[in-house]
């Protein structure tokens, strides 16, 4: 495409800035071909010449009008004024359209920008040939002849107007569709996020609980928390060791690899140790980091892509560290890969110091709790009291927990599962102790209801969990969904 006599909007900064928003709506308009339509039509219907540029000048559509009379309508356009013209409109605060009187009596040339907010988005180029010229003997110049395209100047001082109402209209019915598209794709990632978040959650809470069920911490113990959290970030290898007194070698306390990894660490020799494995503070590499040649070479020699390297502190002489790495890829660890390891190290170290009673676990597992992204409460199974409910749900089911109306708030879809699972314990015979399923078979529900006395919408997950006082409970989530459900238009 051309660009009409090098004709361009001076850029201002200030309106510069954050127009990225519109470059999706401007793409949709220029490939969908709307604006040539636009164009065709008036150019068609009222005899005028017409292209459309965008908020620097540049066209988005060929020049339209009689085809054998653009390229002369091309030559008559003094490029100063037109370019002054895109300017002054551009950066007006109260002019969005001007027409203007050029060197012919009976050529006007216009210009009609229009806005997304206060924001240019694109201006209308207009030329039209009058039939109705007036104060001829005031020009040098005599009036065109030999034009067929013809209009009125009030004609044309309307159709102007009218394109450029109607081009605003479309704007905003195609940045209302585009600004939808953008609060989706937020929602979604949000919603995606508080998913991880949660997930996280209850990951610490299950290893907080390998450390409770245990009562001591033995290597069985540590090989079960081990390979837990490698399978929860898909990792290859995890692994606990110990530091020799005289620093030249290493004892392998715990070591948990995937199904489909062969990890040789425990093969290299004395004096093949990389300095990295006694740091003192939390190491992070990959591949892909802007590492040197020690660090290059001590990846090297521990076989690995990646890795996150955390020291176990223990309060005593000996040195423990944690090792999470990946083999058979290089992986870049994100920030909440790396929080989560620190975490779960942190509640390691505690177990292994004998430092972690049953108070600290419930202020620690509590701690995390609040942090999900969701209402959430857990409720115990044999009697079904609320032994926990957080921020969220406490802020926005204040009423429904006082007045122990938890039933009511989560109506059939919580009342089914719960009275499922007492039908199913007593089938069982176990009145009075209660199954509690294991990991791979714990029931996962999910459903969406309608809370009418807040006219929303809420999502319910429903899952069993043994709580810190080893008691059987059913942990619920609830995220409001109102705004999704509106979005695909079903009714609340």
């Amino acid at each position: 495409m051309y660009r009409q006599k090098g004709v361009k909007c001076v850029e201002n900064p200030e309106r510069i800035a954050g127009m990225q928003d519109v470059a999706p709506l401007i793409q949709s308009l220029k490939s969908g071909g709307i604006l040539e339509n636009l164009q065709r039509c008036f150019c068609k219907i009222a005899n005028v010449f017409l292209y459309c540029v965008d908020k620097d000048g540049f066209p988005l559509t060929d020049f339209g009008g009689k085809e054998e009379e653009i390229g002369r309508i091309k030559e008559l356009i003094e490029t100063e004024q037109l370019q002054n013209m895109l300017t002054r409109i551009s950066e007006s605060t109260l002019e969005d359209q001007a027409i203007e009187t050029t060197a012919y009596p009976n050529l006007r040339l216009a210009v009609a920008t229009v806005r997304a907010g206060v924001k240019p988005v694109l201006s209308w180029v207009a030329c039209g040939v009058l039939f109705d010229e007036e104060d001829v003997e005031d020009y040098d110049n005599p009036p065109l002849e030999g034009f067929t395209s013809l209009i009125g100047e009030l004609q044309f001082a309307r159709t102007m107007d009218a394109l450029r109402d109607m081009t605003d209209a479309l704007i905003r019915e195609r940045l209302s569709v585009v600004n939808a598209q953008a609060a989706d794709r937020r929602s979604r990632y949000l919603e995606k996020e508080m998913g991880e978040k949660l997930a996280r959650s209850q990951m610490l809470g299950r290893l907080i609980q390998v450390i409770l069920e245990s009562g001591e911490v033995q290597d069985k113990t540590i090989y079960k928390y081990m390979k837990l959290t490698g399978e929860f970030l898909e990792l290859n290898v995890a692994a606990l060791y110990r530091i020799c007194e005289n620093n030249e070698c290493f004892e392998m306390i715990s070591r948990w690899c995937s199904k489909t990894t062969e990890w040789k660490i425990t093969e290299i020799s004395n004096n093949q140790i990389p300095a990295l494995l006694r740091t003192e503070k939390t190491l992070v590499l990959s591949g892909k980091s802007m590492l040197g040649e020690r660090e290059k070479e001590a990846l090297g020699a521990l076989d690995l892509r990646a890795l996150i390297l955390l020291p176990v502190e223990m309060g005593i002489k000996e040195r423990l560290y944690a090792c999470f790495g990946m083999k058979d890829k290089d992986r870049v660890w994100e920030l909440e890969e790396i929080r989560f390891l620190s975490d779960a190290v942190r509640i390691l170290q505690y177990g292994m110091a004998g430092q972690m009673h049953n108070n600290l676990l419930i202020r620690k597992l509590e701690s995390i709790l609040e942090q999900v992204g969701a209402a959430l409460c857990i409720r115990k199974i044999e009697t079904g009291d609320i032994l926990y409910a957080n921020r969220e749900m406490r802020a926005a089911f204040e009423k429904e927990l006082s007045s122990g109306d938890v039933d009511n708030l989560l109506g059939p879809a919580l009342q089914s599962s719960f009275a499922l699972k007492l039908e199913g314990n007593k089938e069982h015979g176990e009145s009075k102790e209660y199954k509690v399923f294991k990991e791979s078979e714990e029931p996962r529900e999910s459903k969406e209801f309608y809370y009418a006395k807040k006219k929303r919408w809420y999502e319910l997950n429903c899952g069993e969990i043994v709580w810190t006082d080893e008691s059987p409970a059913l942990l619920y989530t609830l995220r409001d969904c109102t705004d999704r459900k509106r979005k695909t238009g079903k009714k609340t």
